[in-house]
């Protein structure tokens, strides 16, 4: 294996492949005639093979130059993109979670707006449970996030009401089937509870860490979930006859806000959480 190509032999290269010449390439790079000329030696040195078919001053490029000319406008590109993203005067990505139920409600309307304000910002996302969430949060994987549950902090906070969603033929059932995120899960928690109280017997017909699954299982007539609306949309029907549940409030929690207050992606997608509950 050949040892690396340095980048600045990479860089005289495409530049000479380009122009045609080294003078022409000289001019192009801001080196001199003679420094290109000693930069090609050293690059065919290290490749141990010529890349250009000389006719007098003129360079051609043979076919392994072809080849390596192609590799260098590449490895350039990234180079050059890496200097971008890196550079004082870039921005951070906007690193965001969210929890499963609101990636269309609230995670899609918020990248929409902010990416209306600054087309060029880029963002990093995590979708899963809240206590997934917090955890990357810890991890400094995420700076902003829609969770479940009263966390202290929490900017926005909303109450959505739970239901239970499933095929009513399943109440007949003598033991009620559910179907749950995987634990631990406030949804699971809440009706295993209710049920309780009644003296229902229960058990856990599925557990997925999918939202879809839960929607999948349900539809399918597997069993009964407890989430709220948002969470499960429309086409999965609710169904009455089991005990009531209580409320689960969701809020917008940020790892570190501004001196200010909120970044503009809380006020985003606190906006659109709260618009959930306006509807």
């Amino acid at each position: 294996m050949i040892p690396d190509l340095p980048s600045p032999l990479l860089r005289s290269f495409v530049a000479v492949a380009d122009c045609g010449s080294l003078a022409a390439a000289a001019t192009r790079v801001g080196r001199s005639e003679s420094a290109i000329s000693l930069q090609m030696q050293r690059l065919e040195t290290i490749v141990g093979q010529a890349l250009f078919d000389r006719d007098g001053r003129a360079l051609k490029l043979n076919t392994t130059g072809g080849w390596l000319l192609a590799h260098s406008r590449a490895i350039l590109a990234r180079i050059d993109a890496a200097r971008s993203e890196l550079g004082p005067a870039a921005k951070a990505p906007v690193r965001l979670g969210v929890v499963q139920d609101f990636v269309a409600q609230v995670l899609r309307p918020t990248l929409e707006d902010l990416r209306v304000q600054d087309p060029a910002r880029s963002f990093s996302i995590v979708i899963g449970s809240t206590s997934e969430l917090l955890q990357a949060m810890s991890e400094d994987r995420i700076d902003t996030a829609v969770c479940a549950g009263d966390i202290p902090g929490g900017l926005g906070g909303q109450d959505l009401a739970m239901k239970w969603f499933g095929q009513a033929n399943l109440l007949d059932e003598a033991v009620v089937p559910l179907v749950s995120i995987t634990p631990p899960c406030p949804f699971l928690a809440a009706a295993t509870q209710a049920l309780d109280a009644i003296g229902r017997p229960w058990r856990l017909a599925l557990v997925t860490p999918s939202l879809d699954g839960v929607k999948a299982a349900v539809g399918s007539g597997l069993g009964i979930a407890c989430r709220t609306q948002a969470g499960m949309g429309s086409d999965v029907p609710d169904v009455a006859g089991l005990p009531d549940l209580p409320s689960v409030r969701y809020s917008v929690v940020e790892r570190r806000p501004g001196k200010s207050g909120p970044s503009e992606a809380a006020l985003r997608m606190a906006a659109h959480l709260l618009a959930l509950t306006q509807r």
